[in-house]
């Protein structure tokens, strides 16, 4: 617990513990001390010679004698009285002290450390890859420290910047050989039939009607194919344009779940009003229907949460699941866990998401009894000012 406590409050703690232990010795020499000297006041024997006085002293010498004897005894009394409100006094001039030093130490401590508390918040700012400015007002070794982190931060953006377009490129690698490997899938079997059409004219050999019919069916089911790609690399590249108005979320999922009722029955509890582009919004929902379609899923389940600032919509499918390992691959794109797929309906989903103000998150359960996934899109219920 000692080591987590700020270095003010340490050093003030350690002050206090030394003013206390040297508080308490101090007090009690003094009261000692006063109790001694007070105790020499008084003469013992002074009070016998009194009384053997008394007995023949007569009259005035009489009286002055036993005034005597009152004073000495009242003083006696008042001894104890005396160190009491003294040690009292001593005791609330020691509190007053060490309450007016203990002030006096946090503020020239706090003064003290301000450099050292701005530079960490600074060093923690920077480490979270955020631009600060580094306060270089110190001397000595704090500002040589001020200086550093100056010189770290300079560096550190430096490295952050080749560090993205080093993954920037290699990102675009990446994409750039997947696309060229989905692209070839359907030209292979495109340049195949048109090579077999080819070797028939070659020949001269009579095309039939039926045989020419299913070359054009291929070939016309992987230009869909290939038509897919591009739409879809293009909904994943370019940033679309984004018109925010209210949307009866509910409604547009009825929309979307009557187109494909025939291949999922889709249950929607609750309703809600969100901000959101009715054209992107469109698209979202397409991508997560045929995302658990192709999981081979026949039931969606819809429930729709609204809190003040905002409207979570959870959409539950009864599909194969992504086992947990998995779970954190399926937002990159070109990486698809399905066999044929290109791996662009989550990334999609996510950047349409985003584009509108939003956000999307997934879980998932592979197990043979529980399987599915649940993709939860939250809506800010009001257009941005």
């Amino acid at each position: 617990m000692w080591k987590h406590i700020e270095l003010e409050w340490k050093i003030l703690i350690l002050a206090a513990a030394l003013l206390v232990a040297l508080a308490v010795p101090v007090r009690m020499v003094f009261v000692q001390h006063l109790t001694a000297t007070l105790k020499q006041s008084v003469d013992p024997a002074l009070e016998g010679l009194l009384r053997q006085r008394l007995d023949t002293a007569t009259g005035a010498e009489r009286d002055a004698i036993v005034a005597s004897l009152e004073r000495s005894r009242q003083w006696q009394a008042l001894i104890p009285i005396i160190v009491r409100e003294q040690r009292q006094a001593v005791f609330g001039f020691t509190l007053l002290l060490s309450l007016g030093l203990s002030l006096v130490a946090v503020l020239t401590l706090r003064r003290l450390t301000r450099p050292l508390r701005s530079l960490a918040a600074s060093v923690q700012k920077i480490g979270h890859g955020e631009r600060t400015d580094v306060k270089l007002v110190s001397g000595g070794a704090l500002g040589t420290l001020e200086h550093a982190v100056s010189a770290l931060q300079e560096e550190l953006g430096v490295l952050r910047e080749q560090a993205q377009v080093k993954g920037m490129e290699l990102a675009w690698q990446d994409i750039a050989r997947v696309m060229a490997h989905e692209i070839k899938n359907p030209l292979t079997p495109i340049r195949l039939t048109l090579d077999r059409i080819d070797e028939k004219l070659a020949a001269d050999e009579t095309i039939p009607a039926d045989d020419m019919q299913r070359f054009i069916d291929r070939i016309n089911a992987q230009t869909d194919v290939l038509e897919r790609l591009v739409n879809q690399f293009r909904s994943f590249s370019r940033e679309p344009e984004v018109r925010l108005a209210p949307v009866r979320i509910h409604e547009s999922i009825a929309t979307m779940a009557g187109d494909l009722s025939a291949s999922l029955r889709t249950t929607i509890k609750g309703s809600a009003t969100v901000a959101a582009d009715p054209y992107l919004l469109a698209q979202v929902l397409l991508n997560v229907w045929k995302n658990a379609l192709e999981a081979g899923a026949d039931t969606i389940r819809v429930r729709i949460e609204s809190t003040h600032t905002h409207v979570d919509v959870a959409v539950t499918d009864n599909g194969a699941g992504i086992p947990p390992d998995e779970l954190g691959r399926v937002w990159l794109p070109y990486v698809s866990l399905k066999k044929g797929g290109t791996g662009l309906g989550l990334p999609v989903v996510k950047k349409l998401m985003e584009t509108m103000g939003g956000s999307v998150s997934l879980t998932s359960s592979a197990d043979a009894r529980d399987h599915g996934v649940t993709v939860t899109l939250r809506f800010a219920r009001e257009i941005p000012a």
